[in-house]
């Protein structure tokens, strides 16, 4: 063992590194340093030796260690051979694990007689739980809320906190335990809260979502103070509170639709014959207070046809106008149609309407193929690429996407390869306003056409998607005619 600074004088021994403690805590900012949990307090403490240069122990020449806490020496351990790594460590005895800072330290004898001490490690032992402040740590709530209780009118304008009076010792990373109990003595935990900055006065908040879950009545709020060893303090005293935090019930009803067929809440909206404006209205017995705000809500989120409005149609107060494009993504769906009332702390919604959006089937344009006759389709007078216009729908937009598709049989009868014209194709401004192919820039080629079965009859069909290609309205009627050489 010859770990030494060299000069012009005798050498000095450089320390050895020090032993670790795998049991201790990570160092945290303004945290102890190496801190030892409660848990591990128990049983022997596992105290881990690095291995040092130049070992070759024999029979002759053995090697030991020797470990010291706090100066005492704990275990000697010597080899005779290679030493095992997983030999190097040393159970530290339970009575030596008191309370306090301890230094741990080890000294090595090598092969060759040299002995070498280690640098310490320096190990933190905490064994006292917090005590808690005044009156027994009772949580400080508002005088209001001592003298009338916790009600829906206090949550709609407030938020519920308390204060912790200070306790002894407060340090960083410990760790609040809150209880909200419905019966005295239940310790029925609601939320934990980490100590950040214990020179701060500590503040706990109380979710509205949480006294509505728990109910109304009698409520003991109290909490526990556990340190980041695991030193756990005795219970505060509890608060008692009176909760009457349900709000009372408002009626919310339904939506009207002008132009919706049926009643209740279940209605349908058929597009055959919709012109713009849908109007949602608001019914005059619904109670929509001045300092609240009505938001009507189309449709799910994430969904294309989702739309949400709180701005009234032309000025009148009830009326709320659905934008056409949102009214065609809901084709063939039910939709969800509600109105939200909201406040700066908290939203009610009305009662849903379910309306059935029947897609449009009627005054649909059917596919059109250039050079097509009452009589068929003939192959052999046909271009390269032969046009297929498509034209014009009610309420047709840009941004719409069209599928156009050709299907046939192969000689023998057989079913064709569907052959996609196109597919999911986005309009553009120029083909919402005149049509789609009407500058002969949709084609199928000649050479497909030729691989289908003459004197049989192939089919273009197209369709229509509002809702960004989740889900297709069919044309019709298709374009079926026969192939001609």
């Amino acid at each position: 063992m010859q770990r030494s600074t060299q000069g012009t004088s005798v050498p000095v021994p450089v320390p050895l590194d020090p032993p670790t403690a795998p049991d201790a805590l990570p160092d945290i900012p303004g945290g102890q340093h190496n801190l030892l949990p409660v848990a591990v307090l128990g049983r022997p403490l596992r105290i881990d030796i690095p291995m040092w240069e130049y070992s070759r122990p024999t029979p002759e020449r053995p090697e030991w260690i020797i470990l010291y806490w706090n100066g005492s020496e704990v275990e000697k351990k010597t080899w005779y051979d290679d030493i095992p790594p997983d030999e190097l460590y040393v159970d530290v005895p339970v009575q030596f694990l008191e309370h306090g800072v301890a230094a741990v330290t080890y000294l090595a004898h090598g092969f060759n007689g040299g002995e070498v001490g280690s640098m310490p490690l320096s190990l933190t032992i905490d064994k006292v739980a917090p005590v808690l402040g005044d009156n027994q740590g009772s949580l400080v709530f508002d005088e209001e809320v001592l003298r009338d209780g916790v009600t829906a009118r206090y949550l709609e304008n407030n938020v519920l906190q308390a204060l912790v009076p200070s306790y002894q010792t407060p340090a960083v990373a410990d760790m609040l335990i809150v209880y909200w109990d419905r019966e005295p003595f239940a310790d029925e935990e609601v939320d934990r809260y980490e100590l950040k900055d214990p020179s701060q006065p500590i503040s706990i908040v109380f979710s509205k979502e949480m006294i509505l879950a728990r109910g109304d009545g009698k409520r003991y709020v109290h909490y526990k103070v556990c340190d980041r060893a695991g030193n756990l303090s005795a219970g505060s005293r509890p608060v008692t509170l009176e909760v009457a935090a349900t709000p009372i019930p408002r009626s919310l009803p339904p939506v009207l639709i002008e132009k919706a067929e049926g009643w209740g809440a279940q209605q349908t909206l058929t597009l055959n014959d919709f012109y713009p404006p849908l109007l949602v209205e608001v019914p005059a017995s619904a109670v929509i207070y001045p300092d609240e705000t009505l938001t009507v809500v189309w449709g799910a989120p994430g969904t294309a046809g989702y739309f949400t409005t709180s701005t009234p149609y032309n000025g009148q107060e009830r009326f709320f106008e659905i934008p056409t494009q949102y009214v065609l993504a809901q084709s063939t769906h039910t939709v969800t149609v509600l109105y939200r009332v909201s406040d700066n702390a908290n939203a009610l919604d009305s009662d849903a309407l379910a309306l059935d959006v029947k897609a449009r089937s009627e005054r649909l344009p059917q596919p059109e193929l250039d050079g097509a006759n009452p009589d068929g389709f003939s192959l052999g007078t046909a271009p390269a690429n032969v046009p297929i216009r498509l034209g014009t729908w009610p309420l047709i937009a840009e941004g719409q996407q069209v599928s156009i598709q050709l299907t046939g049989v192969l000689p023998g009868g057989s079913d064709a390869p569907a052959y996609d014209v196109l597919f999911a194709h986005a309009l553009s401004a120029t083909e919402a306003d005149e049509g789609i192919g009407m500058r002969d820039d949709v084609t199928v080629p000649k050479t497909h056409l030729a691989t289908l079965w003459i004197d049989h009859n192939f089919t273009i069909t197209a369709s229509v998607s509002f809702d960004e290609g989740a889900t297709w309205v069919a044309f019709r009627p298709v374009l079926n005619l026969p192939l001609r050489d």
